[in-house]
């Protein structure tokens, strides 16, 4: 016959391991729900990215997709930078909802890098958020997305060829 205290000892140990699985559990339910809101709010974005690139391919005869961007303004437009079949870096600018494709050689104007060190150089911002490339009033343009030291959001939109300011929208 068991004494009160064994039983009692017994009934802890039950108690503690349902406790610790029933954590378990909770942690991967909440692991799985994070990862479900993340796959489907990132499932536009990647179709996106898909539909692009097979449009990139077909009609810019991409080889090697690197770089995705999205920028939005007037219209959506979706680039993807690669190589072409020669070898050569370009950029294909596609537009959202139809119209021509931009094919660019990226050595013919602006890079990524080189306009983020433009926007740090000029506008000494606190963080650089976004550099995409897209289209505004018909030229090939790179948006910076960035910071500035009061903590507002700030727009640049700087010609890809040139490298000059198109438009500047500050301290939003």
């Amino acid at each position: 016959m068991q004494s009160r205290r064994e039983v009692q000892r017994a009934h802890d140990r039950g108690s503690a391991l349902r406790t610790l699985r029933n954590i378990i559990i909770a942690i991967l339910l909440v692991l799985l729900l994070g990862w479900s809101i993340f796959a489907v709010s990132n499932q536009p974005r990647a179709e996106a990215k898909r539909q692009a690139t097979r449009m990139a391919e077909k009609y810019a005869h991409l080889q090697h997709p690197q770089h995705f961007y999205i920028y939005n303004r007037e219209s959506t437009f979706y680039t993807v930078t690669g190589k072409n079949r020669s070898g050569q870096p370009i950029m294909v600018i596609v537009p959202q909802k139809g119209g021509n494709i931009r094919v660019l050689k990226q050595n013919a104007g602006l890079s990524a890098q080189q306009v983020r060190a433009m926007t740090s150089r000029n506008r000494r911002p606190t963080e650089i958020l976004k550099v995409a490339p897209g289209v505004f009033n018909d030229k090939t343009v790179w948006e910076v997305t960035y910071r500035n030291k009061k903590g507002n959001l700030c727009y640049d939109l700087i010609n890809f060829k040139t490298g000059h300011y198109v438009q500047e929208i500050n301290n939003l």
